[in-house]
């Protein structure tokens, strides 16, 4: 048993070392995004400094930024998180062009501006969010995420004009089952699925 442990220990620590700085920095990251969300960005951000012509640490940046800005913090400290979002998103947008994940962080922030001040950005953001993942969709329509956070956004302005939001709820039972089947490569994104599953609830809860 102690050779077996002993092999075991050392697979780990060849894979471990066998990575490289920029995987085990994106790796750090990524394990920082369970506790600390604007530490992570702040990893993600100096990993940003060396990789250049890489769309994921941006993309990651901005995803911790969104991921702050929706209400849980003071009203100064959410505005400067959707400040460095969007500074994030516009620096990924610039390394992959259309890309519907960034397209979808894109909608997401949008949102986050209109829970700061709907006043201000509900009527200016709106029609602009739904363009947004009406393009994401017609480029990917299998991504997971576009179709979630569609559903999501169309629930929420059905939700706001008194309408029923119920038709959308099969759109976020196909982004669990994309989910689900989904295969993750690398660093590439494969979150959403504990957030369909919640919206699911709700969907389920008002059939009641």
């Amino acid at each position: 048993m102690k050779t077996f442990t002993t092999i075991i220990l050392l697979l780990l620590t060849l894979s471990l070392s066998g990575q490289s700085a920029y995987e085990k920095a994106m790796q750090k990251g990524l394990e920082l995004i369970a506790t600390d969300k604007l530490a992570a960005s702040q990893q993600f951000e100096r990993i940003c400094r060396v990789e250049k012509d890489n769309w994921l640490p941006p993309y990651y940046a901005a995803f911790c930024q969104v991921e702050s800005s929706w209400g849980q913090f003071s009203k100064e400290q959410t505005l400067q998180s959707m400040e460095k979002a969007q500074q994030f998103i516009d620096e990924a947008s610039v390394i992959s062009p259309d890309n519907p994940e960034i397209m979808v962080l894109q909608g997401m922030l949008n949102t986050c501006w209109i829970t700061y001040d709907s006043k201000t950005y509900g009527m200016k953001l709106s029609a602009a969010t739904t363009a947004i993942y009406e393009k994401a969709l017609a480029i990917d329509p299998e991504n997971p995420r576009v179709v979630l956070n569609r559903a999501r956004w169309l629930m929420g302005s059905a939700r706001f004009f008194g309408k029923d939001f119920t038709p959308y709820c099969g759109e976020v039972e196909r982004a669990i089952t994309l989910l689900q089947k989904e295969e993750s490569s690398g660093f590439d994104p494969s979150w959403g699925l504990e957030s369909a599953q919640e919206v699911q609830k709700e969907c389920e809860q008002y059939k009641k």
